[in-house]
């Protein structure tokens, strides 16, 4: 079986949630299986901040994957911006 890499971005419930904490906590919640291969804070626009994430994992369904980072506290959306064959 393969490898994808799969670039996510993770929205905050709000400005006023500190972003470094949801990192720390998002990357936490990733399953084994999934290799962290970059996390950055990204700004959007009027203070709020997401969270880019670069992860290598097995060839399968991100379902799973994004409904962890999903069930964290603080996590508005989850949204898979780019997904490729490596």
């Amino acid at each position: 079986m393969g490898k994808v890499g799969i670039k996510i971005r993770v929205m905050p419930s709000g400005v006023d949630v500190n972003i470094e904490d949801l990192k720390e906590k998002v990357t936490k919640a990733l399953p084994d299986y999934a290799q962290l291969v970059k996390a950055d804070i990204t700004p959007i626009a009027f203070g709020l901040k997401a969270i880019s994430l670069q992860i290598i994992m097995p060839d399968q369904s991100p379902d799973e994957l994004l409904e962890k980072i999903k069930n964290v506290e603080n996590v508005e959306n989850v949204e898979v911006e780019d997904l490729s064959l490596i």
